[in-house]
């Protein structure tokens, strides 16, 4: 037993004042009468009852002892610590918000049907004594909009659901739901409560088994439809002539659409031109693929700028029935390969880089070139050998390779050459991603030039305690110094020769971006050349990196265009198209697995009151003492 109120335990001098009482109270009085007869014949009678009034008075006095020790062990609340379960009572509704749950039939949007039903459940729970409930929005970043609510503050869930339903499809991602944080959420109330449902109010399909401890309440209509592009893709065959691939589908409806590709920019030409086709696609078979290629364009396409492809149909979804495709134009990358004495080894590996490497990337154009004929402006890339340039270029990439002296503005001292044990291998300097693939003991050298000092510059080999491979890559100076000949080197028939190129190419002239095409909710990561990248985001506005790689999560879908500076000042413009992810456009589809929610068992500790026993006990104690008086009358 505990006490909740200690205090009331004073109480317990009562009993130190009713002994007083009974030891200040007198025995007996004097009294004058006028005669002692009756008394004496009452005498005989009054012994008989001596032994009985003295065990009557004893227990009138225990029971008043009793009593007050009740009284005071009523105002200080005994109480028994006990273990409650939890209430049954408790709900946490997760609702859908993803890009699918705006899809509408005449009793509205997915999503106002899922609040409605909410709001019907937080109705009737809170409406219980012990009602209690949580609702999740589950868009982008799932959150609550109302945490373990219970019927004193029903109205203010009842404001805060309106607010969502007045909102409307805007409190929608145009991506995935983030069911994984929504989970995590509903995990923080069952480790309150795990007897709490959770359920979810969704109009996805999921496959048995596959909904794990969630209620899927299903809020989806059946006149609901959607119909989309899901994917289009630009597809080089062996003779690199593009074809066109469109993913359609309408879903919840079977329906011919027409399908309409623009393509602008066909082979470097000005303008546009339009190819329609006719999909049709049925309840059975609801995805079809629309196919563009040379029997449509009527020749061959190697390049292009943007192909569009639309529908027209007019469903609520309309975001997911366009598409764009970028990248079907190469930029150009400008090599120059100067050197006094010509030799395979540079020319080789940009050839080789060109038709294998940076196919896809670049549009690679080589130019090899005498030392006196060398250009200092112009290319992305510049590759001087034995010779150098009395200045260097500040447009591009520079590599010096078996320099003669050091141009002016190059900022690193050379040493003189010397000659050493054609066994002699290299030392790694400092790791960094130009070095990585490559073993430095692999690499055997019978001549070379020690680097002196050098301003910025990392080590990435040395020979001897001496620097002979260095580089720098700032936005305004990007330069690679190999100070040793290739013909007096093993390294260029090693594979890291190859290694380092592929290296410096990816340090130094990455494509800005890795792929044309996002779905909403993606990381996009975006290389520059320059000193700055800015990207201009569907709708308007703007947003500007000074670090690169940049990253950019893609929110809305859309054309995105990124812009940069390089540095011969020249801009260099990318795109990107962003599209709502396949998984919402497609509403057949099944759903992915629900993740799992954990939860130990939880119990609330309380207290049970003993006050109604004590309260017995006294109401008990008062009758005995009542009794026992009226028996001393008798």
């Amino acid at each position: 037993m505990t006490l909740l109120l200690p205090l009331g335990l004073l109480g317990l001098l009562s009993l130190a004042a009713l002994i007083l009482i009974y030891v200040l109270r007198p025995n007996y009085q004097q009294k004058l009468v006028s005669t002692t007869f009756v008394w004496k014949l009452s005498m005989k009678y009054k012994k008989n009852r001596l032994p009985i009034s003295r065990l009557r008075n004893i227990l009138i006095l225990l029971c008043q002892l009793i009593l007050l020790a009740s009284l005071a062990l009523m105002m200080a609340q005994p109480a028994v610590p006990t273990v409650f379960g939890a209430t049954k009572n408790e709900k946490v509704a997760i609702i859908d918000a993803s890009a699918s749950m705006m899809v509408a039939s005449s009793s509205g949007t997915r999503f106002e049907r899922a609040v409605k039903e909410v709001q019907s459940l937080a109705n009737r729970t809170l409406a219980l004594d012990d009602g209690v409930v949580s609702v999740i929005v589950a868009d982008e970043e799932a959150h609550f909009v109302a945490t373990r609510v219970t019927g004193e503050n029903s109205d203010t869930l009842t404001a805060t659901l309106n607010t969502l339903l007045a909102d409307g499809s805007n409190a929608c991602t145009y991506g995935s739901a983030d069911l994984n944080g929504a989970a995590e959420l509903a995990e923080s109330v069952l480790e309150m409560n795990s007897e709490a449902e959770v359920l979810l109010y969704t109009g996805k399909n999921y496959r048995d088994g596959d909904t794990g401890s969630f209620t899927v309440v299903d809020i989806a209509d059946d006149d609901d439809w959607n119909a989309a592009v899901l994917n289009v893709t630009a597809e080089l065959d062996d003779a690199s002539t593009y074809t066109f691939n469109a993913e359609v589908g309408s879903f919840g409806l079977g329906q011919a659409m027409t399908v309409t590709c623009i393509i602008s920019g066909i082979n470097g030409t000005n303008g546009t031109r339009t190819f329609t086709k006719t999909a049709y696609c049925s309840e059975a078979s609801p995805v079809q693929t629309v196919t563009y290629g040379t029997s449509d364009f009527g020749e061959q396409v190697y390049s292009f700028t943007s192909a569009y492809v639309s529908l027209d149909q007019s469903d609520t979804l309309q975001r997911d029935n366009t598409f764009n495709v970028y990248g079907g134009t190469k930029p150009a990358l400008r090599i120059q390969y100067a050197s006094s004495l010509d030799n395979n080894f540079y020319p080789g590996i940009i050839r080789t880089a060109r038709d294998n490497l940076l196919k896809n990337k670049w549009n690679v154009e080589f130019k090899q070139v005498a030392s006196s004929q060398a250009s200092l402006v112009g290319y992305d890339m510049y590759i001087f050998e034995h010779t150098m340039p009395d200045e260097m270029p500040d447009d591009g990439l520079v590599i010096l390779a078996d320099p003669d002296k050091v141009p002016a503005g190059a900022g690193f001292e050379l040493g003189a050459k010397d000659t050493v044990d054609s066994d002699s291998t290299l030392a790694l300097g400092k790791q960094t991603s130009l070095t990585q693939f490559m073993d430095a003991s692999r690499i055997k050298i019978s001549t070379y030039r020690p680097i002196g000092a050098s301003d910025g510059y990392d080590d990435l080999f040395y020979f001897n305690g001496a620097p002979v491979i260095i580089a720098k890559n700032q936005p305004d100076c990007k330069v690679v110094v190999i100070s040793l000949d290739l013909n007096y080197s093993t390294l260029s028939v090693t594979p890291e020769f190859v290694a380092f190129f592929y290296n410096i190419f990816n340090e130094y002239l990455p494509a800005t971006l890795s792929q044309s095409s996002y779905e909403v909710g993606d990381t996009v990561t975006m290389n520059a050349r320059g000193e700055n990248l800015s990207v201009s985001l569907p709708g308007g506005g703007e947003q500007s990196f000074d670090e690169t790689p940049a990253t950019l999560v893609a929110d809305t879908p859309g054309d995105y265009t990124v812009t940069q500076t390089v540095i011969s000042g020249d801009p260099v413009v990318d795109q990107f198209f962003v599209h709502i992810p396949r998984s919402e456009s497609n509403l057949a589809e099944y759903a992915e697995k629900l993740p799992d929610l954990y939860a130990a068992t939880t119990e609330e500790e309380g207290n049970e009151s003993l006050i109604i026993w004590f309260a017995i006990a006294a109401l008990v104690l008062l009758t005995a003492e009542w009794l026992l008086h009226t028996r001393e009358n008798i």
